[in-house]
C-alpha cells in the first residue's frame, strides 16, 4: 500500500521533481527543497529528494525503444553505452541530457523507454505541424503606413545642367529627402556628386521654378520599366522651409497621386482585398450621427451580399426604431456590440411591438421568456451590430481619393459612425424553454409605438433601379386638375421620361393623366401618367407612358440640358449616387467588423486561404491570440484528433456543401485549459445541460465563434478599376498581372465572435428540442 502511495506522490509531483533536478547536478537539492516546497509535509519531502537523488544517480543500462517506435531504429553509442533508439527517441535523448547537464543518469534512461512519454512527444510534434499549416498571415484593415519611406511618382518632370544635357527628366519617386529620376541611357555623373534641379511651377510646392540641390547616391538600372534610375538624397545644407514643403507636398499627394511602383503595388493589393471582402461580406454599413449622445441613422450601404444574407428593408426599419431608444445608445457606445431584439408579443389586450436589446432581457430575467412568445408568435427577429467610430482623417483620406469636394456631399461631413448590422435569427428560431419561466409585465420602453424616420440607402449603379439619368432641380411649375383648376408644385427632379414633383399637402383628386408646365424649361401642359401621390408629404410622382409623348417630353428636357450643361451636371443624380457611394464604400472598409479570410484558387486546401484581415481591436480570434503578424486558425478549422493537418470544414465550405458552421470552445476557470465541443453535442446533447450547470456556477466560460463562407460573387468589384487605374500609370505589366490575379479568388470567410450572447442563452436554459424519430 506503501509503494503504491509514493507512486501516486512521485506522479503528482512530478513538474517539482524535474525542477529540482538542475539543484541537484550543482549539489545545491537542499536550498531548491526549501526555495519550491516550504509548505509541504516532511514524508512528501522526503519521496522528494529520494527521487530526485535516485533520477540524477548515473547508469550504464542499454536503451532500446524498438518495441514502440514509429520510425527506423538506429544503432549508436552514448557514452559509450549501446543505443537502439529512432530519431523520436534520440531527440528524447538529446533534451533529457541537457537537462542532466550532458550526463547519462536513470532519468535520462527512464525518459528514453518511456512509451507514454515517447507518445506524448509525437503528439506535440503532430500538433505543432497541425498548428503551422493553420498559421496564416494577417493584415490591418487600417491603411499600410509607409512611414518616412513613402515616396509619390509625381506627374512632373525636373532638369539640371550637370544632368542629362539640360534635358527634362521624368521622376519614378519623390520622397521626404530622396528623389530618383529616370533615363534611358546611364549618366556621366559620379556617386557623391551635386547637382541642382529647377523645379516647376507646382501647385501646392512652388509658386514660380525653385532650384533645390540633390547628391547623387547610386545609379541603377530598373528591369520593370527598362530604364537607370538615378537616386539622390536632398543635400544637408538645403534650406529647412524648402525641405518642409517638399515634406507637405509628398503627404497632401499621397492618395491623389501614384507612389513609388513597390509602395503602389502594395497598396492596390490592399485596397482590392479590402474591397473584396467588403463586396461579399453579410454585414449591411448603416452610417449615423451623432448629436450629443443621440445617434441618427443618416444612410444604408446596399450589395449584392448584405442584401441577400439581409431583409434590406426589414432590417432599416428595425434601426429606426431602435434609434428612438436611449438604452440602445448607451449599451453601443459601452460595449461597440449589441443584438437587438423584436418581434410581436401576443398579450390579454393584443398583439405589442417590442423592441430592446439582449442585455436588457438578461437584466430583467426574461431571455428565454421574451425568445419563447416571439418564436410562438413566429415574429423573432435579431439584428447583431457592432459600432466604429468614423474620424475625420478617414473623410479626408475618402476626400482624397475620389477627388470629392465636400461641397457636393455636404450630408455625410457630418458622419460620425458606422453601424454593421445582420440577421442572426436563425440563432433563436428553433430555440425552447427547458424549464419554465416567469413572465413579467413587458416594461414601457420596450414597446414601438411608432416607427422613427425612414433610412434610405444607397447601392452601386449595377444594382441600381434607375433606368435613366435624372437631375435634381427647383424650379415653379404648375399642374392642370381640370379645365379650370390647376394646382401650384415645385419640380423636384427631372429625367427624360418623368419628374418628381411636390404640391400642398392635402387629399388631391387626380385624374390618370394629368397636364404639366414648366416655364422655365418651355414646357406648357406636357402630359403624364399619375405614378404615386402621397398625401402626408405632398410628393406627387409622373411618367410618360406613350411612346410619341416620350420623343416629345425627352427632346424638350434633352435641349434644357445640353443649353444648361455645366448647371444640369452638377445636379446629376447618378453622379452624386456614385460620388456618394463611393464615400461611403471608403468609409465602411477600414472599420469591416468581423475577423476575415480571404480565399484563392488552388488544389491544396491548405494553400487556398491567402490572407486574413482583423482590426486591432476584434476579438473575433478569442481564445486564440495572434503572434506579430501570425494569426493561428487551427482552432477554427483543423480536425480534431486527427495525426495530420486536416480539415472537413473547409472542405465543405469549399465545395459548397456547407456555408455556415459554429465553433465551440470551452475555457475552464480553475486552470485555463481548453476544451473544444462539437456543434452537434452543443446544440442537442445531454453535455449541454452540464455546460449549462457549470456556466451558471461561473466555473467555464463559452467562446463560441460562426464561420460563414460566401463564394466571391464576380471577378471584379465596384472599384477594381479605380483601384488600378494609378498603377497602369507606373507599370502596365503588374497592372495586367493584378487584373488577372482577380479572377483567382473564390471564396471569403468571415469569423465572428458571437459568447455574448450564447454564454446568456445557455445560462437561461434555452435548447434546440431534439428532432424526433421518424416513423416506419
Amino acid at each position: 500500500m506503501a509503494v503504491v502511495e509514493e507512486k501516486q506522490i512521485i506522479k503528482q509531483y512530478q513538474p517539482l521533481i524535474r525542477a529540482l533536478v538542475p539543484y541537484e547536478q550543482q549539489n545545491r537539492l537542499l536550498e531548491g527543497i526549501n526555495k519550491f516546497s516550504t509548505r509541504l509535509p516532511s514524508n512528501i519531502r522526503r519521496i522528494v529528494k529520494d527521487e530526485v537523488i535516485r533520477l540524477t544517480s548515473l547508469t550504464d543500462a542499454p536503451a532500446d525503444n524498438s518495441a514502440f517506435a514509429l520510425f527506423p531504429v538506429m544503432k549508436f553509442k552514448h557514452f559509450g553505452v549501446q543505443m537502439r533508439l529512432d530519431k523520436v527517441g534520440a531527440q528524447i535523448l538529446k533534451d533529457e541530457t541537457a537537462l542532466y547537464q550532458n550526463r547519462y543518469t536513470v532519468g535520462v534512461f527512464e525518459s528514453v523507454m518511456n512509451s507514454e512519454y515517447y507518445q506524448t512527444q509525437v503528439k506535440k510534434e503532430q500538433f505543432r505541424k497541425i498548428v503551422d499549416a493553420f498559421n496564416i498571415e494577417s493584415q490591418s484593415f487600417s491603411d499600410i503606413d509607409f512611414g518616412d519611406n513613402v515616396a509619390v511618382s509625381p506627374n512632373f518632370t525636373v532638369s539640371s545642367l550637370d544632368f542629362e544635357k539640360g534635358k527634362s527628366s521624368a521622376i519614378s519617386s519623390l520622397g521626404f529627402r530622396n528623389m530618383t529620376v529616370e533615363s534611358r541611357r546611364p549618366p556621366t555623373v559620379s556617386n557623391g556628386q551635386t547637382l541642382t534641379f529647377t523645379f516647376p511651377e507646382i501647385n501646392g510646392f512652388t509658386q514660380e521654378p525653385t532650384d533645390i540641390t540633390y547628391v547623387l547616391n547610386a545609379v541603377k538600372y530598373n528591369k520593370h520599366s527598362g530604364k537607370y534610375e538615378s537616386h539622390f538624397v536632398l543635400a544637408e545644407d538645403t534650406d529647412p522651409k524648402l525641405a518642409h514643403a517638399i515634406e507637405n507636398y509628398v503627404t497632401s499627394s499621397i492618395y491623389q497621386q501614384p507612389l513609388q511602383r513597390d509602395l503602389e503595388v502594395e497598396r492596390a493589393m490592399q485596397d482590392l482585398e479590402r474591397d473584396r471582402l467588403l463586396e461579399n461580406s453579410p454585414w449591411l454599413p448603416v452610417y449615423l450621427r451623432q448629436n450629443k449622445n443621440i445617434f441618427s441613422a443618416v444612410t444604408a450601404l446596399v450589395t449584392k451580399a448584405n442584401a441577400q444574407f439581409n431583409t434590406v428593408n426589414e432590417v432599416l426599419n428595425t434601426l429606426s426604431a431602435g434609434m428612438q431608444s436611449g438604452h440602445l445608445y448607451q449599451e453601443l457606445q459601452t460595449y461597440r456590440e449589441a443584438f437587438v431584439i423584436s418581434g410581436v408579443v401576443e398579450t390579454r389586450k393584443g398583439p405589442v411591438n417590442i423592441l430592446t436589446t439582449h442585455r436588457q432581457l438578461v437584466a430583467e430575467g426574461q431571455l428565454a421568456a421574451y425568445i419563447y412568445l416571439l418564436n410562438k408568435t413566429a415574429s423573432l427577429s435579431c439584428l447583431h451590430c457592432r459600432l466604429a467610430e468614423v474620424s475625420n482623417d478617414d473623410k479626408n483620406k475618402a476626400y482624397a481619393i475620389h477627388d470629392i469636394s465636400p461641397k457636393v456631399l455636404p450630408d455625410v461631413d457630418t458622419l460620425s459612425h458606422v453601424l454593421f448590422c445582420r440577421e442572426v435569427r436563425s440563432q433563436l428560431s428553433k430555440l425552447t424553454l427547458g424549464e419554465k419561466s416567469e413572465f413579467k409585465p413587458i416594461p414601457k420602453h420596450w414597446v414601438v409605438s411608432e416607427t422613427g424616420k425612414s433610412i434610405g440607402y444607397v447601392m452601386e449603379e449595377a444594382l441600381d433601379r434607375r433606368s435613366e439619368t435624372r437631375y435634381l432641380v427647383d424650379k415653379p411649375a404648375s399642374v392642370k386638375l381640370g379645365l379650370l383648376s390647376s394646382l401650384n408644385a415645385r419640380l423636384c427632379d427631372v429625367s427624360c421620361k418623368g419628374m418628381r414633383l411636390t404640391v400642398a399637402p392635402g387629399i388631391h383628386k387626380f385624374n390618370p393623366t394629368v397636364k404639366v408646365t414648366i416655364p422655365e424649361f418651355k414646357l406648357k401642359n406636357g402630359v403624364y401618367s399619375v405614378l404615386d401621390y402621397h398625401p402626408e408629404s405632398g410628393v406627387l410622382r409622373l411618367c410618360v407612358q406613350d411612346e410619341v409623348r416620350q420623343a416629345k417630353s425627352g427632346a424638350q428636357i434633352n435641349a434644357v440640358v445640353e443649353e444648361n450643361s455645366a448647371y444640369f451636371k452638377l445636379r446629376d443624380v447618378a453622379r452624386q449616387q456614385r460620388f456618394l457611394h463611393r464615400f461611403l464604400w471608403e468609409l465602411a472598409v477600414r472599420h469591416l467588423p468581423s475577423l476575415s479570410v480571404l480565399c484563392v484558387m488552388n488544389r491544396h486546401w491548405r494553400d487556398r486561404m491567402k490572407t486574413v484581415y482583423q482590426s486591432e481591436s476584434s476579438d473575433d480570434l478569442y481564445p486564440f491570440s495572434k503572434t506579430q503578424n501570425i494569426t493561428p486558425l487551427h482552432g477554427f478549422f483543423a480536425d480534431k484528433n486527427a495525426a495530420k493537418p486536416k480539415s472537413q470544414l473547409l472542405d465543405a465550405l469549399f465545395s459548397g456543401k456547407r456555408d455556415h458552421a459554429m465553433v465551440v470552445h470551452c475555457l475552464r476557470k480553475s486552470d485555463d485549459k481548453l476544451v473544444f465541443i462539437r456543434e452537434r453535442d452543443y446544440f442537442q446533447s445531454p453535455l449541454r445541460q452540464q455546460i449549462q450547470k457549470k456556466l451558471s456556477d461561473e466555473q467555464i466560460q463559452l467562446c463560441t465563434s460562426e464561420i460563414i463562407a460566401v463564394r466571391c460573387h464576380d471577378t471584379a468589384t465596384p472599384l477594381t478599376k479605380k483601384r488600378l487605374a494609378q498603377l497602369s500609370k507606373l507599370d502596365k505589366a503588374m497592372y495586367d498581372k493584378l487584373t488577372t490575379m482577380q479572377d483567382g479568388y473564390t471564396h471569403c470567410i468571415y469569423i465572428t465572435n458571437i459568447s455574448a450572447l450564447e454564454n446568456d442563452i445557455v445560462r437561461a436554459n434555452l435548447r434546440t428540442p431534439r428532432r424526433k424519430a421518424p416513423t416506419p
